[in-house]
């Protein structure tokens, strides 16, 4: 069950009660033809008593009633929140704080790096989710009762997911990686970085892939050590974007591209690899 809100006075009065809330399982629906070009249709909130389903093609300019949305006392529980942040920022032009993402914390927690939220729920809960909607057209109305019933389960289990996590994460000191990965994701979503693929670093061929084979060495055995994804932690892409910019300009400046907890995990094995270069 849900409660379908489609009015802006309606949002108004949710938004004073989700305020009060420590904790929110949120969702999107949206609609994106370009990198730049989305429009959000659905917004899907769990508050732990009451599903609610938030028209944003009805309500199309909240004004300051989801204020919830970017409160630091209330958690936002999304499962991979990127684009769930790019369309929420479409739709009222402000960027979400204090966020909690039941994907990442699977990664840190050992998991699959990109497991999707019907995987997770089975895996954890037990539970099969439909999945009959996923590429709906959410812009058009009216949505359907499958529609709406498929957005609604897609935040029925973000809080047992959550608490579920956090606790882990707390027991095993990486929550605060966690929360430091989302305010560096949500930082590069806004301000990316372009690295050039044609940098010279002024070895061989044969010598980056020596390194880089190294590199991965050094990756996968800190990722078992501390008991996290290591695709995650630091995936191939990454690895050769960090090990040329460390060579061509140095470790320090290689690390502050990265999150502090990477940079920290990394810096004696790599450090030492890479000192003859």
């Amino acid at each position: 069950m849900f409660t379908f809100i489609e009015s802006i006075e309606d949002l108004a009065f949710l938004n004073e009660e989700l305020l009060l809330k420590p904790y929110v399982g949120v969702d999107t629906e949206f609609r994106r033809t370009t990198k730049d070009n989305m429009r959000l249709a659905l917004l899907q909130i769990n508050d732990a008593e009451e599903i609610y389903l938030v028209d944003t093609v009805l309500i199309d300019n909240p004004k300051d009633h989801c204020s919830f949305l970017f409160s630091d006392s209330v958690t936002k529980i999304f499962h991979s929140c990127k684009e769930d942040i790019e369309a929420v920022y479409s739709w009222t032009g402000k960027k979400m704080v204090n966020l909690f993402d039941t994907q990442l914390a699977e990664a840190f927690l050992n998991g699959h790096y990109s497991i999707g939220y019907q995987g997770l729920v089975e895996e954890k809960i037990g539970v099969t989710v439909d999945k009959g909607e996923t590429r709906s057209n959410w812009i058009r109305r009216p949505l359907t009762d499958s529609q709406l019933n498929y957005a609604a389960s897609d935040v029925d289990f973000l809080i047992e997911l959550f608490i579920q996590q956090k606790q882990a994460l707390t027991a095993s000191n990486k929550l605060e990686w966690h929360n430091e990965e989302l305010d560096f994701l949500s930082l590069r979503i806004f301000s990316p970085i372009e690295h050039d693929e044609d940098i010279n670093t002024g070895l061989t061929k044969a010598e980056e892939k020596n390194l880089l084979n190294k590199f991965n060495d050094i990756v996968l055995h800190v990722a078992e050590l501390q008991e996290i994804n290591p695709t995650m932690f630091f995936s191939k892409k990454s690895q050769k974007d960090f090990l040329r910019l460390a060579i061509t300009e140095g470790f320090e400046k290689a690390s502050s591209e990265i999150t502090t907890w990477r940079s920290q995990l990394i810096v004696e094995p790599l450090g030492s690899l890479l000192r003859d270069y």
